[in-house]
């Protein structure tokens, strides 16, 4: 036990990487407009605002409980998202507080992660420069707050 206490006390002090944003400010700020565009746009029913938020091949996933309380992977692509975005949803939101808290948790060249905390559920975005120089979401992985 006394070998091993120097190791542990060793691993212990090591740095935690809390990632870099090595991003010009230009850029912090187009990927920041894409996440609130997509969250924004989400709480109000704009599809055309959320639409522009999201590459083309969009992957959003998260495990859910069914009915009987098993998680399972749900999938949506970009077209049954914005399916998903109907006007309805200003109704449903109206009275919300619509957060949408986006903090930039690294980013270098073309590619971002992303915290997007909003009402009810956190989204982890990963957002990318595309050849026509926007920022978009690609992948989102969300997950209900408890």
């Amino acid at each position: 036990m006394k070998r091993l206490l120097p190791l542990v006390l060793a691993f212990c002090a090591l740095p935690v990487f809390a990632g870099d944003v090595e991003l010009g400010e230009s850029d912090q700020a187009a990927v920041h407009a894409a996440a609130l565009d997509y969250a924004q746009g989400w709480y109000a029913g704009d599809r055309e605002r959320m639409a522009r938020s999201l590459h083309d091949d969009l992957a959003k996933r998260a495990y859910l409980r069914d009915k009987s309380g098993k998680r399972q992977l749900d999938q949506m692509d970009k077209t049954r998202l914005l399916a998903g975005n109907t006007p309805a949803n200003a109704q449903r939101y109206a009275k919300a507080a619509k957060r949408a808290d986006v903090e930039i948790l690294d980013g270098v060249g073309n590619a971002a992660t992303v915290k997007l905390r909003m009402d009810d559920w956190v989204d982890y975005l990963h957002v990318v420069r595309g050849s026509d120089g926007e920022w978009r979401i690609i992948n989102v992985l969300w997950e209900p707050l408890p």
